[in-house]
């Protein structure tokens, strides 16, 4: 492993991150221009109004709510804003909590008594609506389970036992918020009718392959009488995490953003498409982007997440694989772009081709760990974990396969460039 190469990966992780920026998706996308706001060429006029009121729910929940009062701070009448536990920023907190703002914070990814009390929260805050009344919600990843209000006869000891069997199940978010949003009065569009005869409007952040409004959030504000504006998503942090590479000198392709399937196969098979790849004779690498979002059923008793254990299973095809020559020059970078990969305070990983063979060296064997779901604990003596902290976004998952050209001309030429990043 390279220096250079390293950089480059968190370079490029970086432009992704910034992308999926919460604030600046909804100044992209909605803008103030006097009694009117508009969004994305339509214009909602705020002089129809007797009051606003916000519901943000979501890890993106604190940062859009904030961006949402700095256009709307002289009409709201009330906020409700719920997000992850350690979620929020110590400034959002206080600039929100200045305003008189509910702020709660709930369990990801199975729901809390706090996720009920958000449930209730919302409910009370809807009360009342009436045509005069605009409900604008901002929705982004999580909000499945960090807002819960379950049918009746249905308790929350019952959909956190559903939850957790889901995610050991090795189910997909579309199969795991088609189950979720059964069992609650807010999904599939509830929230919506329950604000009726309000006009509601969804700022959605995806984190959901296609961004079908069915299954972002459980579907809070998929309803016809809504009117939803979709701010951000996976695509637009990878095609930024390809300018980025591309400015490098790499020659960058966004190979998908609808990868699903095994945490395990894609990084076989990421790493199989990164040594096959080729790479112009001017470039001074080749740099291979996947968006979307893979699945791991567990059936070990280690620590781990999907990007995880997608990055450990690369690691070991690049140790059986790569060419001696280039092994210094391969790696894969795999990350939530939330910054918590499963139950990990991990955003994911790095794998490069040497990975294996440092870790053997400490008494590691890889394929023990895969098979125990132990990705944490294999790469964190490594020095390889991707930890961020909590991003306040979520566009779901971003992997980087990068390799560079081998040449000391090219990690020169590759220093400058980094140093010119932001």
């Amino acid at each position: 492993m390279s220096i250079e190469l390293r950089a480059a990966l968190e370079a490029i992780i970086g432009a992704a991150l910034r992308a999926a920026d919460p604030a600046e998706a909804i100044r992209r996308h909605v803008r103030r221009d006097g009694e009117s706001l508009v969004m994305d060429g339509v214009t909602c006029d705020l002089r129809a109004f007797d009051d606003a009121r916000l519901i943000a729910v979501g890890k993106a929940s604190a940062p859009m709510a904030a961006e949402v009062v700095r256009l709307l701070d002289d009409h709201l009448s009330c906020a409700v804003i719920v997000t992850k536990h350690e979620h929020l920023s110590p400034d959002l907190r206080a600039k929100l909590t200045r305003r008189g703002f509910t702020l709660i914070e709930a369990g990801h990814p199975v729901p809390d008594e706090h996720s009920l009390r958000a449930g209730r929260a919302v409910r009370a805050a809807l009360r009342g609506c009436t045509a005069q009344t605009l409900v604008i919600v901002c929705v982004s990843g999580g909000a499945s389970a960090l807002l819960v209000a379950p049918h009746a006869g249905i308790s929350l000891n019952a959909m956190r036992a559903i939850n957790d069997a889901l995610l050991r199940s090795g189910a997909d978010i579309y199969e795991m918020n088609a189950v979720r949003a059964r069992l609650d009065r807010l999904k599939r569009g509830g929230l919506v009718r329950l604000a009726q005869p309000a006009t509601v409007i969804g700022l959605i952040l995806s984190d959901v392959i296609g961004d079908p409004l069915d299954v972002i959030a459980g579907g809070l504000t998929n309803d016809p009488q809504a009117h939803n504006v979709l701010v951000g998503n996976n695509a637009q942090a990878c095609q930024s995490a390809a300018q980025a590479a591309e400015r490098l000198g790499l020659a960058a392709r966004v190979v998908t953003t609808t990868l699903r399937g095994k945490a395990r196969e894609a990084g076989v098979q990421i790493a199989r498409a990164l040594l096959d790849a080729d790479a112009p004779p001017t470039a001074h690498g080749v740099c291979l982007i996947y968006g979307g979002e893979t699945t791991v059923t567990v059936r070990g008793n280690g620590k781990g997440g999907r990007n995880q254990e997608l990055a450990l299973a690369a690691a070991m095809e690049l140790d059986a694989q790569a060419d001696p020559r280039t092994r210094p020059c391969v790696g894969i970078a795999a990350l939530g772009t939330d910054g918590t990969d499963g139950p990990t305070d991990a955003a994911g990983a790095m794998a490069f081709a040497d990975t294996v063979r440092r870790a053997r060296e400490r008494g590691l064997e890889a394929l023990d760990y895969l098979e125990r779901n132990d990705s944490y604990h294999f790469f964190a003596p490594l020095g390889e974990l991707i930890m961020t902290g909590p991003t306040g976004t979520n566009v779901a998952d971003v992997i980087i396969a990068l390799r560079l050209s081998d040449a000391t001309a090219t990690q020169s030429t590759m220093r400058h460039r980094l140093e010119s990043l932001p």
